[in-house]
């Protein structure tokens, strides 16, 4: 496995990750759960170390899953925990009650807590990033990181940073999905956060997937255009045929060439050894530069610039809680 720090002093964290949506959200068909410790088992056998979740993943189902699992498996102090706080919470005293819901549910100090999204337009950012620094200051927290914030409010945050910079920005980044290529990458290597991909197989698609079968497929557009993309289905193919690889592993591997650490979920703990040799696939120029032509309608197809789950920032944070507790979570 290889490894690299979030940020410019953030945790140690392999380049390559896994997220816990399915774990607990209610987009996807799962029975049961005990595969949960089998996939975090696997991992941490094949030197992944980073697991991501959130609190409105089944409102607290994920975290509480994800840290029995770790309990359970004795996982060391190596082990980066990410977890998030919704976007309704955006001052102090919320910020600090999500995050103490947090460590109750995994039963320890999350590492990497983030903003799941950005507050609604009428709330000043300023409250949000004091609330997140003071989170860290008060050992709530070791690091603190935001997810959906687009190249403008990164800017806006560090502005804002009194004591403590955010070490991640969280977003929706695939072969698939490029928005964040066109002006949130650059910002990043300037500022020194580091982007973590969710959704880095546009749900399946660029793994070979290429009919939905959960809600939460048949509900994504960039899962359709994926898996209906000849051509860049077929650049995939090419490049995992030059390595011996498998098309997941040549995603994956494109996303770590770009700085990213991508953070895709599986409920399969078979596939966890596949998630894991992407962190050694070296793709050559050539390779890259195939995918990028074969993805290059990616990079404006869902806006020019990053757009994922702006619609929040229309709706007041009341009414956001209210609807994720009457699906009871997402």
């Amino acid at each position: 496995m290889e490894y690299t720090r979030l940020g410019r002093g953030g945790p140690r964290v392999s380049v390559v990750g896994l997220g816990f949506w399915q774990a607990g959200g209610r987009a996807w068909r799962l029975n049961g759960h005990g595969w949960v410790e089998s996939v975090v088992g696997e991992a941490l056998d094949r030197g992944i170390n980073l697991f991501d979740t959130a609190e409105i993943y089944g409102w607290g189902r994920s975290e509480r899953l994800l840290g029995e699992a770790l309990r359970r498996l004795g996982a060391g102090d190596d082990v980066v925990v990410a977890s998030k706080v919704g976007g309704f919470r955006v001052n102090t005293a919320s910020i600090i009650r999500g995050v103490k819901g947090i460590n109750r549910r995994l039963g320890r100090t999350v590492d990497l807590v983030q903003h799941h999204w950005p507050p609604p337009v009428y709330v000043p950012l300023c409250a949000t990033i004091r609330g997140l620094e003071r989170a860290v200051l008060e050992g709530h927290a070791h690091y603190y990181g935001l997810s959906n914030y687009p190249a403008s409010l990164m800017e806006k945050a560090y502005s804002c940073a009194k004591r403590i910079e955010p070490v991640s920005d969280q977003v929706q980044y695939s072969l698939a999905y490029r928005s964040a290529e066109n002006r949130l990458l650059p910002h990043s290597r300037q500022r020194g956060y580091t982007i973590i991909a969710w959704s880095p197989l546009a749900k399946g698609a660029l793994a070979g997937k290429s009919r939905p079968s959960d809600p939460a497929q048949k509900a994504d557009p960039v899962f359709r255009a994926a898996a209906g993309d000849t051509r860049l289905q077929n650049a995939l193919d090419t490049v995992a045929g030059r390595h011996r690889a498998t098309r997941a592993q040549v995603a994956l591997a494109w996303l770590i060439a770009k700085g990213a650490i991508p953070i895709p979920g599986t409920r399969k703990p078979e596939r966890v050894a596949e998630i894991a040799g992407s962190a050694t696939l070296r793709l050559g120029e050539d390779d890259i530069r195939l995918l990028d032509e074969a993805g290059r309608e990616y990079l404006y197809r869902w806006g020019r610039t990053y757009r994922a789950l702006w619609y929040m920032r229309l709706i007041p944070c009341l009414l956001q809680v209210a609807s994720i507790r009457l699906m009871g979570g997402v």
